[in-house]
């Protein structure tokens, strides 16, 4: 497996898998890891643009990944000796499987699809909350300080494990919400946790004058918010926040 390098240009997604496998499985396994790792780059990528013949888009069949195969990867990354950028769009994944990766996901540069990053998100609160911040810090860290969750739903489930993922890690910096149904109601318990967000999105919600209030606070909260957008919103009296340079919604 160490001329992988001659034939890079021809490998897929599922030939990668099988190099993974067989890497986790050697006896010299730090060895095989680490020169996977090189001759790829440092890049396990298992989304569909691996693919020798890339399907037409709506050919495109994800691949579901095993216990095993998410073990193999843990794996892998383990004895990376730099970051790896890992890319599960296209990709399937039970929860119980996913759960795998938290251990190695601050060796990686995350790219996933919203499917699974709501995975991994709800992932994110455990039992222990020394386990809960670690797990918080190293997706943060795996998606490089900015959370992309636009053109999701978001319900009470989903905004209380966010909540714990702003609570928890310092380096989160910008937050996408915007086509996200998200109303006054999941908007509140949210906003006294976004003291760390510098870029906030919430633009194409539900979000009415109701909310006026608490977003101006956040300001006082967030004294070094860049920008808050709110394009698209049932916000009709706007005057309050043509005040502040860092409200974006004419």
């Amino acid at each position: 497996f160490f001329c992988l390098h001659a034939f890079l240009s021809s490998v897929d997604r599922n030939q990668l898998l099988r190099f993974i496998h067989c890497c986790a499985a050697c006896d010299v396994q730090q060895e095989a890891a680490s020169g996977l790792l090189r001759t790829l780059q440092h890049s396990l990528d298992l989304s569909c643009s691996s693919c020798v013949e890339p399907p037409e888009e709506d050919q495109t069949e994800p691949l579901s990944l095993s216990a095993d195969d998410c073990r193999a990867v843990s794996t892998i990354l383990t004895h990376s000796s730099r970051d790896t950028q890992l890319d599960l769009r296209d990709c399937e994944v039970e929860d119980s499987v996913l759960d795998l990766l938290f251990p190695v996901l601050h060796r990686v540069r995350l790219r996933v699809s919203k499917t699974v990053l709501l995975q991994l998100l709800s992932l994110v609160p455990v039992n222990s909350e020394r386990d809960t911040v670690r797990r918080a810090v190293s997706l943060c860290r795996a998606l490089g300080g900015e959370l992309d969750l636009s053109h999701t739903t978001l319900d009470q489930r989903v905004c209380g494990a966010l909540v714990q993922m702003l609570d928890s890690c310092e380096g989160l910096t910008e937050l996408d919400l915007s086509h996200c149904q998200l109303t006054d109601q999941l908007l509140l318990p949210l906003i006294t946790h976004l003291h760390k967000v510098q870029v906030l999105d919430l633009s194409h919600n539900q979000i009415t004058d109701a909310s006026t209030d608490v977003l101006l606070q956040l300001l006082s909260i967030n004294p070094s918010i860049h920008s808050v957008r709110l394009f698209s919103n049932n916000i009709v009296h706007r005057a309050a926040f043509k005040e502040h340079t860092q409200f974006e919604i004419w």
